[in-house]
């Protein structure tokens, strides 16, 4: 009988998760939970690569609108910088809908416990408490481009009271995403202080944004006997240096790999230690990304006060990783292979 996982979430990870582990002749049921998904997400080259390998579609980003340029201004008095860049901007809801088309879910029997549980719901309240690292909180809202907005761009600006970040989604539309302390004029306080990033807009639509955290976090325990958790029930990234899409689809990756090592027989302890190591490996290398960007950014309490948090969570990160042990597992074809003591067994 095939091994029993029962997923819960519909986002990214849990569709990612899904498809590979249906590959690979597991047995899978999924718990929607209808989680608010962003309006839109830009997504880089590798991660395209990625999701077409995953899902096999050739076309699966044909028609997304190109990125071809990243226009930044950061840090007080900084010049603006035209950068080349190099993504495509999809709606996530449009991007799942299609994906999850050719994931079929089939029925099992609810009398058959799941030998494991994916979790990839935040919301989840039999997750253990998040370690979080800042307090800043962002809205996204849906704009109408000026006429003379480039269509191929996107914009990042720094500001004395936190960042703004302009990504056009295709018919003279956009998402603003205003990163700051919570308030209900985050977006307007942000465009009030903007020199790059408020003339690209002709109009902020009336709808309230919805706001949410977009400090790093990452659970305490990240996975245990007979679950996992990813996605962002695992950990949360800053979108100014986390790509969401890509880092969903990498661990649903790992998730999968460490489940089919476990049916072959790889000792579970050794694995789920792997996947610790390696997900809070990611977690610290995201904090120092961020780092030289608050460092940078500004001088006022925002920035300072993110800075003083990264720090803490880099400090964080690294006291955990000095207890890790060695890895003992590699990729090979989307699969751990055992290394070292491990592969003698």
């Amino acid at each position: 009988m095939a091994a029993q996982v029962h997923i819960l979430g519909d986002g990214l990870a849990a569709c990612c998760a899904a498809h590979l582990l249906i590959d690979h002749g597991f047995s899978v049921s999924l718990h929607r939970t209808g989680r608010p998904k962003p309006a839109r997400l830009l997504v880089s080259d590798a991660t395209q690569s990625l999701l077409g390998d995953i899902f096999r579609i050739p076309d699966l980003f044909v028609h997304a609108p190109r990125i071809r340029r990243r226009i930044v201004r950061w840090g007080p008095h900084a010049e603006t910088l035209d950068l080349p860049h190099r993504g495509l901007v999809v709606s996530e809801s449009e991007l799942l809908d299609r994906l999850w088309l050719c994931t079929p879910i089939a029925p099992i029997n609810p009398a058959s416990p799941a030998a494991w549980s994916l979790v990839a719901a935040s919301d989840c309240a039999a997750l253990p408490a998040f370690q979080s690292f800042g307090a800043r909180q962002a809205s996204v809202a849906s704009v109408v481009l000026a006429p003379k907005a480039a269509q191929d761009a996107c914009w990042v600006e720094s500001l004395p009271d936190g960042w703004l970040f302009l990504l056009p989604a295709g018919g003279a539309r956009g998402a603003l995403i205003a990163t700051g302390y919570a308030s209900e004029k985050l977006p307007e306080t942000l465009l009030d202080q903007s020199i790059l990033v408020a003339p690209q807009i002709a109009q902020v639509e009336a709808a309230a944004p919805r706001a949410f955290p977009v400090f790093p976090q990452i659970l305490s325990a990240v996975c245990d006997s007979d679950w996992l958790a990813l996605g962002s029930a695992a950990m949360t990234f800053d979108p100014l240096c986390g790509e969401g899409a890509g880092h969903a689809a990498r661990v649903a990756l790992l998730a999968s790999a460490v489940l089919q090592a476990v049916v072959k027989g790889q000792p579970r302890a050794n694995l789920l230690d792997h996947y610790s190591t390696r997900l809070l490996q990611g977690f610290h290398r995201h904090l120092q990304a961020c780092l030289p960007f608050y460092e940078s950014g500004g001088s006022g309490p925002f920035w300072k006060n993110e800075t003083a948090a990264l720090k803490r969570g880099i400090a964080w990160a690294r006291q955990r990783l000095r207890r890790c042990a060695p890895f003992q597992y590699r990729f090979s074809a989307y699969e751990l292979e055992p290394i070292g003591p491990t592969a003698a067994r």
